[in-house]
């Protein structure tokens, strides 16, 4: 039965009251308050989850016996840390598939303007929405290459293929990718990117997108599960992590195993990876196991070069 909502807003000491109410230890009610100003408590409460005492009945969302407000605040903190790291390398990765799928079309065809061709293209109907899409993007973009264009050129009426790719999101980028006629311009991508066939280039490209928009808009991403899994990647399938059905789970391990997999391709010397297991040995073993992480992850071939730099650098909490 739907109800009506008719909880009351509460300010920031009544907020700091109710945390205390449920059993968190807050040192520094100041600092709390300041955090929870800034943060906000609905934002914060997704972090709580992991500390609640769920044998506790007589009180709704009971914290477990010595938690401690910083403890949650620190879970909240690597969350941004970490998406800041997602931002990083999907920065990296969408600059290298723009500059990658650009170059092999306008070299296969011949054409600075292949992108506006529908013959080299599958669907007609899908490259005449992405085309509108593009025409309306660069016609709206406040871009200095843009601009110049226009002032300069008035045929094609739009700029060339390598210009017209710097305006495209991951998402928009997938789709023009996935609708490439010529299956040698697809391989030559995904080949850079280290990845076998160009149908697994197609859904982890589709893949990645749903984690790099989660990360662009702020979203949590520590212990989230993800809309559209990966595909099964045979070359991978050692570091990756199946359900009982057989698909990937998806959380966010197997997502960080292929992204780190493509950096390292397009950047065989790149920290990236150094950087996160740096970020993620601050995790107690149950926090990491939220995200997807197996038990033996540490020991794992895929991650032994990047744990053994971290840890000496940093010391592992317990667990």
């Amino acid at each position: 039965m739907m109800q009506h909502y008719q909880k009351p807003p509460l300010d920031i000491p009544a907020q700091i009251q109710k945390l205390k109410q449920r059993g968190l230890v807050i040192d520094d009610e100041t600092r709390a308050a300041s955090y929870l100003t800034r943060i906000g408590f609905y934002r914060l409460s997704a972090y709580f989850i992991p500390f609640e005492d769920l044998t506790n009945a007589a009180v709704e969302h009971a914290f477990l016996r010595d938690t401690h407000f910083d403890q949650i605040l620190n879970l909240y903190i690597f969350d941004r840390k970490l998406r800041l790291l997602l931002l990083e390398s999907f920065e990296r990765l969408e600059v290298a598939i723009r500059g990658l799928w650009s170059n092999a079309l306008t070299m296969e065809t011949g054409d600075a303007h292949a992108y506006m061709r529908s013959e080299y293209f599958s669907s007609y109907r899908e490259h005449l929405k992405q085309l509108n899409k593009a025409a309306t993007d660069l016609a709206e973009s406040n871009e200095a290459f843009v601009k110049h264009y226009q002032q300069k050129y008035n045929e094609p009426a739009l700029p060339p293929t390598w210009a017209m790719v710097e305006t495209l999101t991951l998402s928009a980028l997938s789709r023009w990718y996935k609708n490439t006629g010529s299956n040698r311009v697809k391989t030559q991508v995904a080949d850079a990117l280290g990845i076998r066939t160009v149908a697994l280039m197609d859904s982890i490209l589709e893949a990645i997108t749903v984690v790099r928009n989660t990360a662009a808009h702020h979203s949590r991403c520590w212990n989230r599960r993800f809309i559209k899994p990966l595909p099964n990647i045979k070359n991978l399938s050692q570091s990756l992590q199946a359900t009982q059905a057989g698909r990937l789970d998806n959380h966010l391990y197997n997502y960080l195993v292929v992204i780190t997999h493509m950096m390292k391709a397009i950047h065989p010397s790149t920290s990236w990876q150094t950087r996160l297991t740096r970020e993620l040995l601050t995790l107690q073993t149950h926090q990491q196991r939220a995200m997807g992480f197996p038990e033996n992850w540490q020991t794992m071939l895929f991650w032994q070069d990047a744990v053994t730099v971290a840890t000496s650098q940093y010391r592992q909490p317990q667990a």
